[in-house]
């Protein structure tokens, strides 16, 4: 008891064990009892003392805090960290210090291991744009473990990077065969290959199936959810697409594109809730002020007979850009409506050059001059 209060004492005085000089036998076999159980805390104590860690361990706790620092998009610490662990991997090591290794309950650096620390490189040099290097990473890690799903989903991110989508596919669907004890990262992985299915123009519901999945999965998936939605919404599917795209608003309320596109949706293809509209595109607006949401903006306030708010929101649409069609084809509509017919006729004209389709569409939402 006396001891484990000194030794409490010390980390609440130092902050570190580390701090106090070199640890105890005692100390440290706590702290690699805590590091082998990815404990990032002990395995950075661990870090810190240069004598009597060893080998084995010192690998698993940079492998351990190379995955902090991934998660905190510390992305060139965490490849220092794997890239060090795999040297130490790779290094034969002295047979009594394996021996001290299993007497201590650390395992031994298995193939399987090395192929998960390698794949790990491989997705932070991807994420760090070295595509020659986390190619060679991956290839690596699939050699060491045929059966790494996770290995998989890296080298189908490489090649889709490329928009190389049938292997990027076929990788996809070799991982989610294998499997990932990691459910997050699994998640993504049927995110991700509902995305190529699209690139590829498969049948929509495979992608929707996919996103489903991914949402089952791990519901925060908040990209699966828009990703569906827009599924749902190329479909004519706009209940559904509605359904989504409110609960992103609910799960990313500073997210504007989410409070756009449910606002949107009511608008153009629903005409319905025209209040509940405004209140998305309002929000939209005040987390983001660009083209696209106040040409949305713009709709709601025909729908509502706002002429002179319609015309004012569809100019500001223009003014970020004169190029969008549909904002210069609804200000002509509200400059109808205020009686500025020769505004409005050309307004109306340089919108229907632009996009032949632009009239139908608004005659869609229920709008014509």
């Amino acid at each position: 008891m006396i001891r484990t209060v000194c030794i409490v004492f010390a980390l609440l005085a130092s902050g570190t064990a580390a701090a106090q000089g070199r640890m105890s036998d005692y100390v440290r076999g706590i702290y690699e009892e805590r590091c082998l159980k990815e404990d990032v805390s002990a395995c950075r104590e661990l870090l810190a003392e240069d004598f009597g860690v060893l080998a084995a361990t010192r690998a698993r706790a940079l492998a351990v805090r190379g995955q902090a620092f991934m998660r905190h998009n510390a992305i060139a610490d965490a490849a220092a960290d794997f890239a060090n662990a795999l040297k130490i991997a790779e290094t034969p090591q002295d047979p009594a210090m394996a021996k001290l290794d299993a007497a201590r309950g650390v395992s031994s650096l298995t193939p399987e291991w090395r192929s998960m620390v390698q794949a790990r490189l491989a997705e932070a040099l991807l994420r760090r744009t070295d595509k020659a290097n986390a190619g060679a990473a991956v290839e690596k890690a699939i050699k060491l473990d045929s059966r790494n799903g996770y290995a998989y989903s890296i080298r189908a991110r490489l090649n889709g990077s490329d928009q190389q989508w049938p292997p990027a596919l076929a990788d996809f669907d070799r991982a989610i065969e294998l499997g990932m004890a990691d459910t997050a990262e699994r998640a993504l992985t049927l995110y991700r290959r509902g995305l190529v299915r699209g690139a590829l123009k498969q049948p929509a519901e495979g992608q929707i199936d996919d996103f489903t999945a991914a949402l089952a999965a791990d519901p925060g998936l908040s990209a699966a959810l828009e990703g569906r939605a827009r599924v749902y919404q190329d479909l004519g599917r706009h209940e559904e697409a509605l359904r989504d795209y409110d609960a992103l608003t609910l799960r990313e309320p500073k997210y504007a594109v989410g409070f756009n596109a449910g606002c949107w949706t009511r608008a153009a293809y629903l005409k319905r809730e025209f209040d509940k509209a405004r209140e998305q595109c309002d929000h939209a607006l005040a987390l983001a002020a660009e083209p696209n949401t106040y040409d949305s903006a713009g709709l709601v306030a025909l729908q509502q007979q706002r002429w002179q708010d319609a015309w004012a929101l569809y100019d500001k649409a223009v003014k970020g850009d004169a190029k969008m069609a549909s904002a210069l084809y609804g200000r002509g509509i509200a400059a109808k409506r205020l009686g500025r017919v020769a505004e409005a006729e050309a307004d109306l004209a340089a919108a229907m050059r632009m996009e032949a389709q632009v009239a139908a569409n608004y005659a869609s939402y229920g709008q014509a001059p």
